[in-house]
């Protein structure tokens, strides 16, 4: 079990992950019907998570072709959040998310055990209308944030956002299920998000985060302590100028990101 574990992670660090954690299928017990990783691989045994960081730059767009002679001005912000963010911190990043986890599921069916992954989730243009018109809540069908959290890699912020302890909330993820027993990383048990106490990432959102009012500010936060309106982070960026700025405010590992 160990040397397997020990050939995943080196496989996944070599393909370009930042992070890597695993857990097993019994972490995600309470997780909503049909979405255990069980309800897709009945005899899953273990949920491979793995993170991949964005770029220091990709971040701050803001500060990019202030005194471009090509762009106009009345356009930069429109070219930069949404051509130039939404393909080198999201796009992009996706596609090298979904070839790890490709590979990583054909490594482990080459040693007998079947696994499955689903492609990093949505992004925007055709597969986001196509998810909108056909599940209200834009919920992943496999919650990428709940795995990294019951990998260790981490623990929910008031941004709603995984915060890792290296990279703060300024990482993507993907995860693998499959029927490999693996074994399991620990769980994280200090806490990462500096919480009510900073608070930036709230200041600094226009009006799409919202604190649930029954959580443990001194806990480790395994589970959501903060609800964010998906349809109104989308409008809202679109007048604000605003997304990924949730990520880049928060103080957490700031400069191992830079």
């Amino acid at each position: 079990m160990d040397d397997l574990t020990s050939e995943v992670m080196t496989l996944l660090q070599a393909n370009g992950a930042s992070v890597v954690g695993i857990s097993n299928v019994e972490r995600f017990n309470g997780a909503p019907k049909g979405h255990h990783p069980r309800d897709f691989l009945p005899r899953a045994r273990s949920v491979v998570t793995f993170g991949v960081a964005l770029l220091h730059q990709a971040l701050y767009w803001e500060g990019h072709l202030v005194d471009s002679e090509l762009v106009p001005p009345e356009h930069r912000k429109d070219i930069l959040q949404n051509y130039f963010y939404r393909q080198t911190g999201y796009a992009v990043v996706n596609q090298l998310l979904d070839i790890m986890a490709l590979r990583v599921s054909n490594f482990l069916e080459s040693r007998g055990y079947q696994s499955l992954f689903f492609p990093a989730t949505y992004g925007t243009g055709t597969i986001w209308r196509f998810i909108s018109d056909r599940i209200p809540s834009r919920s992943g069908l496999f919650s990428q944030r709940h795995a990294a959290v019951n990998a260790g890699l981490g623990e929910f912020g008031l941004n709603n956002l995984v915060v890792t302890p290296d990279y703060g909330p300024r990482m993507r993820f993907n995860s693998v299920i499959t029927e490999a027993e693996l074994t399991p990383s620990p769980l994280l048990e200090e806490k990462v998000c500096l919480g009510e106490v900073c608070s930036i990432c709230l200041e600094n959102c226009p009006g799409a985060i919202s604190l649930r009012p029954d959580f443990d500010s001194e806990a480790v936060w395994y589970n959501t302590p903060a609800r964010t309106d998906t349809d109104a982070c989308i409008r809202l960026s679109d007048i604000h100028y605003c997304l990924g700025k949730c990520m880049k405010v928060c103080p957490v590992a700031q400069e191992s990101s830079k």
